[in-house]
């Protein structure tokens, strides 16, 4: 990703600070703190949100931010992150160092002048221990919610994020057409599993293999645990690929929604591999859900409100006698998670834009 586009993402956050009457945020979601340093990777494990292996952001809303991790990941985020104040702690008392996150996070706080502030915190994120240990470690700090803050600026795509979704939806249809080949009675779903991951490390190893980083930091194999159903799996919509076999007659799901592609973003994408031909019930079934689709997608267009292709898309799925097989939201934005906002469902009146 472009440093530019980092440090835009860092000054709208402090405009949206400075709108809010906040003096800081501290940046703990993993996902928002690549989003502004560019780190990532370990930090997604739930230890490294707690003081132990506290990795946050403090971002001011005037002047540098400040990048803090354990001392596990000091290189790592080092070369990873564009930011030029990169501080760690450790998580054993060592002479020089300094021991914990809370004790880090209260050093830069001081220098940055907010030990007094109003600073923002993710209560949608972090855990209610996780507040009240930082409320009773600095007591003079108002700490207000900024819950959702970062996730409206993540709506809307850069360049960069753009192309880097365009480049995991062709990596998805290719591990989508080398599983189609891999199945056939006998074999068992998470074998087709492995074909598509394969192929995923395959491509992202292609994709990757010309950073000019000189000492390379991203790995080729995708994380996450792909669905596939099949047979009499296939009503439980969210099931990982399991051990069973599959036999001739099946119906068998293939979904890519949960695992990142390219550079950690997800897409969506889900497509149904028939080992016979549909029932003319299924084909009609089939028929009402594509239409369904067509005309939500035909509404994608800025201005109209999020929820309007959903409630399109339950009106066709209910006249054409589906309306309990909808089981959850018609669509939602997509990224460096696999739901983001905007939610395309009722209740949600986000305005698309471009």
């Amino acid at each position: 990703m472009n440093v530019e586009t980092y440090r835009q993402r860092v000054s709208q956050l402090q405009t949206l600070l400075k709108a809010r009457g906040l003096d800081a945020t501290i940046v703990i979601k993993p996902e928002h703190v690549r989003y502004v340093s560019g780190f990532w990777g370990y930090t997604t494990r739930p230890e490294y949100v707690g003081p132990r292996r506290l990795t946050a952001v403090v971002v001011p809303a005037k002047g540098d931010p400040t990048l803090i991790v354990p001392k596990l990941e000091r290189a790592y985020a080092q070369r990873r992150s564009w930011f030029t104040d990169v501080r760690h702690h450790v998580e054993w008392r060592q002479p020089n160092e300094i021991f914990g996150g809370t004790a880090l996070l209260d050093q830069v706080l001081a220098e940055k002048g907010l030990k007094r502030g109003r600073i923002g915190l993710e209560l949608n994120f972090i855990s209610v221990a996780s507040y009240k240990q930082l409320c009773d470690s600095f007591e003079t700090v108002t700490f207000e919610d900024v819950s959702g803050v970062v996730e409206e600026m993540r709506m809307i795509k850069s360049p960069e994020e753009i192309e880097i979704l365009r480049v995991g939806g062709r990596m998805a249809v290719l591990e989508y057409l080398a599983e189609v080949k891999a199945i056939k009675a006998g074999v068992r779903e998470f074998d087709v599993a492995i074909v598509g991951r394969e192929e995923a490390t395959r491509l992202y190893a292609d994709f990757i293999k010309d950073s000019d980083s000189p000492i390379p930091v991203d790995h080729p194999i995708l994380d996450g645990h792909q669905i596939i159903t099949s047979g009499p799996r296939l009503d439980m919509g969210h099931a990982i690929a399991s051990t069973r076999t599959i036999q001739d007659g099946d119906m068998v799901l293939l979904d890519f929604c949960r695992m990142p592609q390219a550079e950690g973003y997800r897409i969506g994408f889900a497509r149904n591999v028939a080992l016979r031909q549909p029932t003319r019930d299924e084909a009609d079934k089939y028929a009402v859900g594509r239409e369904a689709y067509k005309q939500a997608v035909a509404l994608l267009r800025p201005g109209v409100l999020a929820e309007e292709p959903d409630l399109v898309a339950r009106s066709i799925l209910e006249k054409g006698g589906l309306r309990e097989t909808s089981l959850h939201r018609t669509g939602r934005g997509v990224g460096l998670e696999g739901m983001e906002r905007p939610e395309i469902c009722l209740g949600d009146k986000t305005p698309f834009r471009e």
